[in-house]
C-alpha cells in the first residue's frame, strides 16, 4: 500500500520552521540547538520497542534416565521471504540439539500448538522441551508463586531435537506489514509453516534428518495439512504426532443440520460426570473405561438414530432418550427435554455443579471454578496455564536464552481468530475446514509415514469420538492405517501432560513410537 508524501511534506515544513524560530547564535557564529528545540526533537522521536535480529545460542545440561544430556538452545527470530525476496515475516522460535551427536539421521521435531492464535508455549514447557513449569504434585489446581522452570526428565529431547515453532501472529512473531493477512487462513498457515521449515532446514543443514512434526488441538489441523504440503517442497516426513487433534471442524462444530458433534461429546461427557461422581449408581461403581463405552455405545447406535428422525421422533422415543441423556449427564431431564435432546457443550459445563455453583473445564473436565454460568474466558484451564507458564518463560528467555525484547510475547492472540481464513481450508468452495483428506494424500504417498495421536479422557474440547470418527474418515488402505497409526488414551484433558502421570506415560509412548520402524 502506497503511503502519502503529505507527511513527508510537513515534516519538512516543521523542520525549516524550528530552523527560523529555534536556534541561538554562538560566539563563533554557529547555529545550535536551543534546550528548548532538543526537547521537541525528542519528543518527536519516540523509541521503537527492542526486536533482536541476531539469534541467541547457548548451552545447558539436562538428566534424562539418571543421566546428563547436553544440549545447545537457540533463540531466534527467523525472516520469511516471499517470491520477490521480500522479507514478509519474522518467525520466533527456540530449536534445542543434543550436543556432539551427528545431525544426519537424528530426527527433528517440529513442534506448534493451535489455536489458530497459539504460541508453542504448552508444548514448549508443558510436555516436550528440556524445561517445564513447576505444577502442583496432582497437575490440579493454581501452584503458587514463584512460577519457575525445572528440569524436564520427560523431555523428547534425548530421542529427537526440537524446533518449537510460533506461527506469524503469535509469540513473538510478526508479518513486516501488521495489516498483511497472507498468514492468516488455514491454507495460507500451512504454506508459510512449510517455508519456515524448509528454511530452517536450510540454514541449520538438516536436510538429512529424518523430519518429525508434532500439533496440538488446531496443531492437528496445521499438521495434517502440513504433510502432504512438505512432500510437494521435497520434503518427507517420517512421522506426526497429533496431540488432542482436530482435522475436522464438522466433527467439533454443531449446527441444525450437523448433529455428529453431539453424538461424539456424550461419551466425554459421561468420563466427567464419572470424575465428579454424579452418575446413577450402577454407572458410577464401574471403572471409567465401562462408562465410557456404553456411553459410546448408546450414543453411537439409539441416540445416532434418534436424531436422525428429528421430528419424525414418538413422545415414547423420545421420553427414553431424555432418560438416558440424563443418565450419562446426569443433568436434568426437563433441560434436555427443552434442548431438543441435543446438549451444548456450555450447559453440560455449567450444569454438572451447578448445586455448587461451579463451572468444569472445555479443556479438562476434572479442573472446577467458581460461576454460575460456564464463561470461556475464565476457563479454569486458562488460570491453570496461564500466568504460570508466561512468567516462567519471560523468566527462562531473558535468563537462560539470553534473549529479551520489548515486543509483547502473545502466548495467545485473538486477533488472528478474528482475521483467520477458516473457508481456505475446506474441500469443497463451502463447508467446514477439513484436512482429513490431506493426511490421507500423505500416507498414501508414502508407506512409512507414522501418525501418534494423544488424546485424553476428560478433554470436552476435541472429544475422544470425534477424533476416532475423524480417523476412520482416512481413504488409507487398512493395513496401512493398522500398521502405521498409533492412538493412545490418557488420564487428563486437553493438556494430558498436565497430569504428571499421564505425561510420564506419554514420554514412554512416544520415546517407542520414534524407535519403532513401520
Amino acid at each position: 500500500m502506497k503511503k502519502s508524501v503529505f507527511p513527508a511534506v510537513i515534516a519538512i515544513l516543521l523542520a525549516l520552521s524550528l530552523g527560523c524560530a529555534g536556534f541561538a547564535d554562538t560566539e563563533e557564529g554557529k547555529e545550535t540547538p536551543s534546550p528548548e528545540t532538543q526537547e521537541r526533537h525528542q519528543e518527536a522521536v519516540p523509541e521503537k520497542a527492542t526486536v533482536p535480529m541476531e539469534s541467541s545460542v547457548t548451552e545447558h545440561t539436562v538428566m534424562v534416565n539418571d543421566e546428563p544430556l547436553t544440549y545447545a538452545a537457540k533463540a531466534e527470530l527467523m525472516p520469511l521471504f516471499d517470491d520477490s525476496g521480500e522479507e514478509v515475516a519474522r518467525v520466533f522460535y527456540v530449536g534445542y540439539s543434543q550436543v556432539d551427536q551427528d545431525p544426519v539421521d537424528r530426527p527433528i521435531t517440529f513442534a506448534f500448538n493451535g489455536g489458530p492464535g497459539s504460541s508453542a508455549l504448552f508444548l514448549h514447557l508443558g510436555a516436550f522441551g528440556p524445561k517445564s513449569v513447576r505444577t502442583t504434585p496432582s497437575g490440579i489446581g493454581l501452584p503458587r508463586l514463584p512460577y519457575v522452570l525445572e528440569d524436564n526428565p520427560q523431555t523428547l529431547l534425548d530421542v529427537t531435537d526440537l524446533v518449537f515453532i510460533d506461527p506469524v501472529g503469535t509469540g513473538y512473531s510478526r508479518p513486516s506489514d501488521l495489516e498483511d493477512d497472507r498468514f492468516f487462513g488455514v491454507a495460507e498457515d500451512i504454506h508459510w509453516v512449510a517455508q519456515f521449515i524448509r528454511m530452517y532446514l536450510t540454514r541449520e543443514n538438516r536436510w538429512a534428518s529424518p523430519v518429525y512434526l508434532a500439533g496440538e488441538s488446531y496443531g492437528g489441523v496445521r499438521g495434517t495439512g502440513l504433510a502432504s504440503a512438505l512432500m510437494d517442497i521435497g520434503i518427507m516426513p517420517s512421522g506426526i504426532i497429533l496431540v488432542s487433534p482436530v482435522a475436522n471442524y464438522g466433527d467439533l462444530v454443531p449446527d441444525s443440520g450437523n448433529d455428529r458433534p453431539f453424538i461424539h461429546d456424550l461419551s466425554a461427557m459421561a468420563a466427567a460426570a464419572w470424575y465428579h461422581k454424579r452418575l446413577p449408581e450402577d454407572l458410577q461403581s464401574l471403572p471409567l473405561s465401562d462408562v465410557v463405552s456404553k456411553a459410546r455405545e448408546w450414543a453411537n447406535g439409539p441416540y445416532m438414530a434418534a436424531l436422525w428422525k428429528g421430528n419424525g421422533l414418538s413422545d415414547e422415543e423420545r421420553s427414553q432418550v431424555v432418560s438416558q441423556l440424563a443418565r450419562f449427564t446426569s443433568l436434568p431431564e426437563r433441560d434436555i427435554r427443552s434442548l431438543n435432546l441435543r446438549i451444548p457443550t456450555s450447559v453440560f459445563l455449567s450444569g454438572l455443579l451447578q448445586d455448587r455453583r461451579e463451572m468444569i473445564s472445555r479443556y479438562d473436565g476434572r479442573l472446577t471454578g467458581p460461576g454460575g454460568w460456564y464463561n470461556y474466558g475464565e476457563d479454569p484451564m486458562f488460570t491453570v496455564g496461564g500466568a504460570p507458564y508466561q512468567t516462567a518463560f519471560m523468566h527462562y528467555l531473558i535468563n537462560d536464552l539470553d534473549f529479551s525484547s520489548d515486543r509483547e510475547y502473545f502466548s495467545s492472540n485473538s486477533e488472528v481468530i478474528y482475521r483467520w481464513n477458516f473457508q481456505s481450508g475446506s474441500e469443497t468452495f463451502v463447508g467446514y475446514p477439513n484436512t482429513v483428506d490431506l493426511l490421507a494424500s500423505a500416507m498414501r504417498r508414502s508407506d512409512f509415514l507414522k501418525v501418534f495421536v494423544a488424546i485424553g479422557s476428560y478433554d470436552l474440547t476435541c472429544t475422544y469420538d470425534s477424533i476416532l470418527y475423524t480417523l476412520g474418515r482416512l481413504d488409507v488402505p487398512s493395513k496401512r492405517l493398522s500398521e502405521n497409526v498409533t492412538v493412545k488414551v490418557y488420564d487428563g484433558g486437553h493438556m494430558m501432560y498436565s497430569n504428571p502421570q499421564a505425561k510420564g506415560e506419554l514420554k514412554g509412548d512416544l520415546a517407542e513410537f520414534y524407535r519403532r520402524e513401520p
